[in-house]
């Protein structure tokens, strides 16, 4: 079975929104991706991700290794252009991405402005199984009290991050995807903090 351009790229864009809206939740496109024409350097549910959001009037930057095959692949499926990492529309970060290489981008990436919070970079991360004990909460719009963070994330890349959604509305939306066809959100609204107790030595 093919992956019908229309109805099942809607259905993940569907998922993204509510994902968005509800940061911590964990959709599953496991369904989706198996109909998909998959790369094999990426996750399936990062090429859902960036066949849904991504098309010729935006663009990308992959990071990694392995950028070039993924960026040949998603430029034939969505038209979007490459481009540095400091202009880009969207980041990749497949699941080979060193953490520095990660965050030097993440500082330098569009955040937006205060006039105009929409010219900023939306982060597309592979990451290992969402819904693992992260030793983070997550605080904000769409969560009553607290929710767990869905994957661990060191103090190097909450402060980075955290260091780029200072300003709001200015700030950086954050998509996290799986080898399972999990996807969840950290919006910039979202606050990241350690639950008690926990002991980071990342």
């Amino acid at each position: 079975m093919q992956l019908d351009s229309v109805h099942d790229i809607q259905k993940v864009y569907r998922e993204l929104l509510q994902c968005m809206a509800r940061p911590g939740k964990i959709a599953d496109t496991r369904e989706t991706a198996a109909k998909a024409d998959l790369i094999r350097e990426c996750h399936p549910a990062t090429f859902l991700v960036a066949q849904t959001l991504l098309d010729a009037e935006v663009t990308f930057h992959v990071l990694g290794d392995r950028a070039e095959n993924i960026r040949r692949k998603i430029a034939d499926y969505t038209f979007a252009a490459h481009a540095p990492a400091e202009e880009a529309d969207y980041i990749i970060a497949p699941l080979c991405t060193s953490e520095p290489e990660l965050l030097e981008a993440m500082q330098a990436c569009k955040a937006g402005t205060l006039e105009n919070p929409h010219d900023s970079a939306l982060w597309i991360i592979e990451s290992g199984a969402l819904g693992e004990p992260a030793g983070r909460k997550l605080s904000g719009p769409g969560i009553k009290d607290e929710a767990d963070a869905p994957i661990a994330l060191s103090d190097a890349f909450v402060s980075t991050r955290n260091r780029k959604t200072q300003e709001f509305p200015a700030g950086i939306d954050l998509i996290f995807t799986d080898s399972d066809g999990g996807i969840s959100c950290i919006p910039r609204t979202t606050a990241i903090s350690a639950k008690e107790g926990s002991a980071w030595v990342m």
